[in-house]
Formats: structure tokens, sequence, C-alpha cells
């Protein structure tokens, strides 16, 4: 079913009453949420209208409970002018996690009261909230309708659901276990070449805008038509959906020559329409470079390759956390009740899932921030001293402790233990890993935390809590019956992000660094 089609089902449910209203109205956030760049259709103008129309016949804790759970995704500026309209109490969330330019904040901070506008004020210093006047209000209205051209612009090819994105995955898995494709014509990516680029056309289907790579080898190429001039080529299922106007993912682009663009793309894209009156206006996507494993940098010693692609990594992680956080809305929603009375088990069970929802969350959290760190750093790690770490960190961990009944220990190291690892990755992972093991201590139980020099190179030690001893790496890292095995598993994934490993003995776990 496409899009807008979806969207006129919602639209033409019946509301006869508050329970109804209340239904409908979330569905179509939800909905117009998840439009990404084919929101500027006549049908998404109209279920924004609805949306505003119907918000007082929704609840204020329900309207509330749906601004949380949009509140990650980059929402359609039309949407986030109707939450910034709404009461704070309702708006917060969508605004605190709002990524916009300045003139996107004023045509927010037009619409919004004067609570609204100070918030925004306060989050960004920088934005001056403009009076009210009439000829602003003008103004801002024709941004809102322009920007809705482009939508959400940094999700180019839409809300991808769980099975995409799982699919993904599995084919990411696939193309690293293949054995080396034979040489292409196209030639190798040079060093220092991008990962990934975002680019638009126009209605003829040329490209016209590029970021993330140089422009002069992109703009004017065709996806309108194959190519076989030069070594170019694209996808004939690119061409096929172009002339349909459909949208199409993973589809396979080839840049001849020499240069930072050359070589094997995956390009991916949906059409875009005129907010006035529904004329095809060209396509807005992305490209992911597509290397052979032949040609592949070599991976850094004792780090996964998922960060050899920063870039890829942290599109891949955006589009987790879109459906993680739609399955942490809905399942608060029936936690709370908030459309009518649910079942016990029926609430246990939902609050389960956002629990379990909210601990994958972290991990892609853990995943995006140490992409952001390699994206940054490199192979450039700093010298840091893990007894200073631990020490520092002495007093927010005895917090975190005493809030789940705990005690917690910190031995002063004698001298300095120096490793090779991001301070910000070395502090993470030893509150990740704290937090999961206090999780699992008994009230009462005392947990003690240490940094020294050992045999196997600089670590950070912290007692075993009584409920994991007796209990093997097997069970705790790879198998799914322990109750804390999952956060351990994270932890010992963002370990070997930073170049090290989690490791258990008989009265501790221990996180090991590379030496400085």
């Amino acid at each position: 079913m496409r899009f807008d089609d979806r969207l006129l089902t919602v639209l033409n449910q019946p509301a006869e009453d508050r329970h109804d209203a209340a239904v409908r109205w979330r569905q179509l956030v939800d909905l117009v949420a998840r439009a990404g760049a084919i929101s500027a259709s006549p049908v998404l103008a109209e279920a924004l209208a609805a949306i505003r129309d119907e918000a007082a016949r929704v609840d204020e804790g329900v309207r509330a409970a749906t601004a949380r759970s949009v509140a990650a995704l980059p929402l359609p500026l039309g949407l986030l002018e109707y939450f910034a309209s709404d009461t704070l109490s309702v708006s917060a969330p969508v605004l605190a996690a709002a990524t916009l330019d300045s003139w996107q904040w004023r045509a927010l901070g037009a619409v919004g009261d004067d609570e609204t506008n100070t918030f925004i004020a306060t989050l960004h210093p920088e934005i001056r909230a403009e009076p009210h006047a009439e000829a602003e209000s003008r103004q801002a209205e024709t941004v809102v309708r322009e920007a809705t051209l482009v939508g959400a612009a940094d999700r180019p090819t839409g809300s991808p659901s769980l099975q995409d994105v799982i699919e993904r995955i599995e084919r990411r898995r696939r193309l690293r276990s293949d054995q080396p494709a034979a040489p292409s014509q196209s030639a190798a990516p040079v060093a220092g070449s991008p990962a990934l680029f975002r680019w638009e056309c126009g209605p003829g289907g040329e490209i016209a805008w590029v970021e993330g790579a140089p422009r002069g080898p992109l703009i004017g190429r065709s996806i309108a038509r194959q190519q076989e001039n030069d070594g170019d080529r694209v996808d004939v299922d690119v061409v096929r959906a172009f002339a349909a106007r459909a949208p199409f993912r993973d589809a396979s682009l080839r840049v001849g020559g020499a240069g930072p663009v050359a070589g094997e793309w995956k390009i991916s894209g949906v059409p875009a329409f005129e907010p006035s009156d529904g004329r095809f206006a060209g396509y807005r996507g992305v490209a992911l470079r597509d290397t052979p494993a032949a040609v592949a940098a070599p991976q850094r010693e004792m780090l996964p390759d998922v960060l050899s692609d920063p870039d890829s990594v942290r599109e891949l992680v955006h589009e987790i956390k879109t459906p993680l956080n739609a399955i942490m809305g809905f399942a608060e929603i029936i936690e709370g009740q908030y459309l009518g009375p649910a079942d016990r088990g029926y609430r246990e069970r939902a609050a389960e899932i956002g629990r379990q929802a909210r601990l994958l969350l972290t991990a892609t959290d853990d995943l995006d921030f140490a992409a952001k760190v390699h994206s940054s750093i490199g192979d450039a790690r700093e010298r840091v001293d893990l007894g200073a770490l631990v020490e520092r960190a002495g007093g927010e961990l005895r917090d975190m402790a005493g809030k789940r009944g705990v005690e917690a220990t910190i031995v002063r190291a004698r001298r300095e233990v120096a490793a090779a690892v991001e301070p910000e990755l070395a502090d993470r992972l030893l509150f990740r890993l704290f937090g999961a093991l206090a999780d699992r201590a008994e009230r009462g139980e005392r947990l003690q935390v240490s940094a020294e020099q050992g045999s196997d190179g600089p670590r950070i030690s912290i007692s075993r809590p009584a409920a994991l001893k007796g209990i093997g790496d097997p069970e705790l890292f790879e198998g799914a019956g322990v109750e804390g095995a999952f956060s351990l598993r994270l932890a010992r994934g963002l370990a070997r992000i930073a170049g090290g490993d989690l490791v258990s003995s008989r009265d501790t776990f221990a996180l090991l660094f590379r030496r400085a």
C-alpha cells in the first residue's frame, strides 16, 4: 500500500467518540512523522490539517505520549509546527530533540506561545525569538510550505521497518563473508575517499546537488537512463523506478575513471513532489560505498570491521532507532493505559518490551558514539590514566550503586595505569559495565572497582556479583537465559570497539585496554 493510501485509510476512519478520535489522531501523527522526503503530497497536507484540527479532542496525556514516541525521528517541519503550537508539556520532547537551522527555529517560534519561545531560547540562546508580527507569520508560513518539499532531509530513504533493517544487516553480513569479487573495470577506492554522500536530482533525472563528496564527477550524471560510457553504469532498477516515480534501495551505481568517487556505490532514493500542485520534483537519496573485500582497507587489530565505515554505521544506527522509538512509544501507551484499560498481564508484557527496547537503544547509542569518535580521530588514541579515571568517577559510581541498594568501593591506584584509548569511550565503558553488574548485585552487596597494570596490559576490574558466580562465559556472553547477560554483551562489544576486551574470572570482571 502506498504512503498516501495509508494516510487516506486512516483519514477515512470514523471518529465519533473521543477514544476513536485519539486512536486516529495518534495513527496520523505516527504516519506523518515517517513521511520522509515524500512529505509534499496533498494527502499529507490534509493529514496535517486533521492533526491540528482534532488535537482538541485528544487528551493532553495522549498528545504528550505521542510526542515522546516520535521525538527521535527527523520530523517534517509541518508536523514540528503543529507541536510548537501545542502546550510545552506536549511539545518539549520534540523541540528538545529537533536539529534545525535558525530560520526553521524562527518559523516554529512564530506559532509557539511565550512559554514555548522561552524554551527554544533556552535550548538555543543563539536564536533570537522574533515578535509575532503579521508579516513574519506570513514569512514563516511560506518557509514551512517550502520546507515540506525536502521534509526530513536527514532521512532521504524514508523510515524503514524493523524487517528492512534486519535484511540490510544480513546483506552486510553476507558481503563480509563472501569471497573477494572479481576485479571490475572501475578503479578501486583511493585512500581517504568518501564512504557516503547525499544527492538530489531534478525532474529530468540529472544529479543537481551533492553533499559529502566532490561534486564535479557527479553533477549532471543521470539516474533516468543507463550509461555505459567510460566505465559509468547505473542499475536498470533505478531507471525503472524513476520511470514509475517509485522508491528504490541499494541499487548499484558505478562511477568510472579515477578519483575519490570512482568505483562501486549502492544508492537509494525516494521521489519528491511539489507541495503546491503535486508535480514531480525529482529524487532525494543517499549513496554508500560498495567496497569489494579484495580492496577493502585492512581492519585495525582488535577493532570490529563495523567501524571501518563509520558514516554508514551511523546511518544504519539511525534506521534501527526509528522503529525502536516507535516500539517504546506504543509500549508506553499500553503500560500507561492512555487509550483505555488493559489487562495486567498485557501491561506487564508491554513494560518488558519497553525495557528490552531501551536496552537495544542503549546499544545503538554506544555504537553511534563509537562511530562518531572513530570518524573524528581515526587511529589516534590518547594516553589515559585509568587509575585517575576511576577515581574521578568514584562519586557517580557510589550514587549509582546507592540507587540500587549496593555499595561501591573505589580502590586508589598506587601508580599510573596508562592505557591507549579514547577518554570518552573508556569513561562510558566503566559506567556501562558497573551499571550492568550493579543491576545483578544483591541489596547490601559491595562492588570493588580498581585499576591496575596486569600481565595482559592495563585493566579496570570490578567485583563479580554473587548472582553471577559459577556461570561460565558461554552463558554470560553467548546465551540468552541469564538475566543481565545482554547488558554484559553490550559492554563487551563496546570494549572491543575501544580496542580492548571484557573478560571474566572467578571473582571479577575486567576491562582490558591497549598499553600506551
